[in-house]
């Protein structure tokens, strides 16, 4: 059995970001209390993974910042007590800097968090504002200084692609300044826009704010071969890493590994079957240890995944899975030739295949029924 990956979501957020599609409610000392007192029962109703190894925890949301010390240090200690976690278990809490102070930095530390990942998402006030995040610039900065004074070593930085307003010279301005804090890990995401979220209704009011398909096209280039002038290589899609810096949780997914979710709205995935805790918070303090089974095909799903990593996936897993003499594989990926090239025994998409690889990825495992690629929505 593989070691176990835990989630946590915890749900509540001051205020929604305007492209945010995550679970979450609003945040009271009340009803925090109540979360963390269902989660404690959540965790002793699991019992069927008690004891466990666990070499990854993730914090997420939500905003799991807006957590105090004393509620972080009991919830780790449950944790640590139900599961056996393994000496250099990386423990990874989401954060948004404006709840960070030096002195909540130098206490997530003690109790154990080794990994931050700072929601920045830009450097620019005017970006941040519009999407209505509730930190500014000079806070991010500020709480890269001071996570490092804190002791914590493995800092990963999030940041957009494709914001309102974001201009090409904005976003190189963003990128720029997070190479220069030397973060050990980078994560950059195009702008994903979901129907009935208020930035779906700003782009229809407003659509030149934002940058089109070959826009963000030419700045995903940029900035992919800047990052790895930087030695932040890409690892995933979106994901770029130092040398020994690539997220441990993150991979368990992409590799279709176990990982045991806990809180409202949290997936798992555990010996083959996949699960989802009901999203709503009213119905998790009622019945804690409610789910949902969902269907799953581990087999597809880790071959969809892989091929998001940088390191593809074997060519003999494709034949096996498609049917597909060698031949017809050869066939099949030369069609593809440029959104698909073959290292050694190994299959994965080139650059321009990343651009688009939602339909690259379709065509290459289900054939000429899917559509071919025409956009980098990915």
């Amino acid at each position: 059995m593989g070691k176990l990956g835990l989630y946590v979501h915890v749900p509540f957020c001051r205020t929604r970001c305007r492209y945010c599609d995550f679970y979450r409610v609003g945040a009271n000392g009340p009803r925090m209390a109540g979360f963390l007192e269902a989660l404690g029962r959540e965790v002793e109703a699991r019992t069927s993974w008690r004891g466990r190894s666990v070499d990854s925890i993730f914090l997420g949301g939500g905003t799991p910042s807006l957590l105090e010390p004393a509620q972080l240090g009991a919830l780790l200690g449950l944790l640590a007590s139900r599961f056996e976690l393994t000496v250099d278990c990386e423990i990874t809490a989401e954060c948004n800097p404006s709840d960070l102070t030096s002195r909540r930095l130098r206490d997530y530390r003690a109790l154990g968090v080794n990994r931050l990942s700072l929601g920045v998402q830009s450097f620019n006030d005017r970006e941040l504002r519009l999407i209505g995040r509730r930190h500014d610039a000079a806070r991010a900065r500020r709480v890269i200084l001071e996570a490092r004074e804190a002791g914590f070593e493995n800092i990963s930085l999030d940041l957009i692609l494709g914001l309102p307003g974001q201009t090409r010279a904005g976003f190189r301005s963003s990128v720029e300044e997070a190479i220069a804090l030397r973060p050990d890990h980078l994560s950059v995401y195009i702008l994903e826009i979901h129907p009935q979220l208020e930035i779906d209704a700003l782009r229809r009011r407003r659509p030149r704010l934002f940058p089109g398909d070959d826009e963000e096209s030419r700045r995903y280039r940029w900035m992919a071969g800047r990052l790895e002038e930087a030695g932040l290589v890409r690892y995933e899609i979106s994901n770029f890493a130092r040398p020994g810096r690539r997220s441990r949780h993150n991979l368990k997914y992409w590799h279709c590994e176990p990982v045991l979710g806990f809180g409202p709205s949290a997936h798992s995935l555990v010996d083959g079957r996949r699960w989802r805790n009901p999203p709503d918070l009213r119905r998790y303090l009622e019945a804690p240890a409610t789910s949902e089974d969902q269907p799953v095909d581990l087999d597809q799903e880790s071959l969809f995944l892989g091929l998001r990593l940088r390191e593809g996936v074997r060519r003999d897993r494709l034949e096996s899975r498609l049917n597909l003499d060698s031949a017809a594989l050869d066939r099949r990926v030369g069609a593809l030739s440029s959104f698909v090239e073959m290292i050694g025994e190994r299959v994965r998409l080139t650059l321009d295949g990343v651009l688009v690889s939602t339909a690259v990825l379709a065509e290459l495992l289900w054939g000429e029924d899917a559509a071919r690629p025409a956009s980098n929505r990915r």
